[in-house]
């Protein structure tokens, strides 16, 4: 639920407010979101089965430490977990020389909201964004409405 509040929501709100503020055609090609799942042989995080926000930054730099850490994990990336930094690397130097990420990465659109699923088991996939923010959408627009004094603020949604 956490995950859905900071992440999810807040992150796809964001981006329909780009949208609504400079149009489609301007942000067209623009907005890029993924969603991360690791668990690598030599995990991330020394907690098993965590992934959390700046997970990928090892996988980013092909390094094995924690972003907090000043030292290395005592352990060795088996290959996949090689490959899969290696795949995350392809990615991240196409966004900062082209800024775009590889084509089958999907850009954002409200009428059919998509992020890029990258796993180090199943691949990089493409997956529809399904979660369901009506419930944060209703406090956030709650809280607008407590810290302007104003009850016709509404969180315009943007048309299907």
């Amino acid at each position: 639920m956490a995950t859905d509040k900071l992440f999810d929501c807040d992150i796809r709100r964001i981006f329909n407010a780009f949208y609504l503020k400079y149009g489609a055609q301007y942000e067209r090609n623009k907005l890029f979101s993924y969603h991360l799942n690791c668990y690598p042989q030599c995990p991330v995080v020394p907690e098993e089965g965590i992934c959390r926000h700046s997970a990928e930054l090892p996988f980013v730099f092909g390094t094995i430490s924690d972003f907090h850490s000043e030292e290395l994990f005592n352990c060795t990336w088996d290959n996949p977990t090689r490959v899969f930094s290696n795949e995350i690397i392809a990615h991240w130097i196409n966004i900062a020389t082209t800024g775009r990420p590889l084509s089958q990465w999907p850009s954002y659109d409200p009428s059919s909201p998509r992020h890029f699923h990258i796993t180090p088991d199943q691949g990089f996939l493409s997956e529809i964004w399904n979660r369901n923010c009506s419930f944060f959408d209703d406090i956030e627009a709650e809280g607008a409405r407590e810290a302007f004094e104003n009850n016709h603020y509404v969180i315009k949604q943007i048309p299907k």
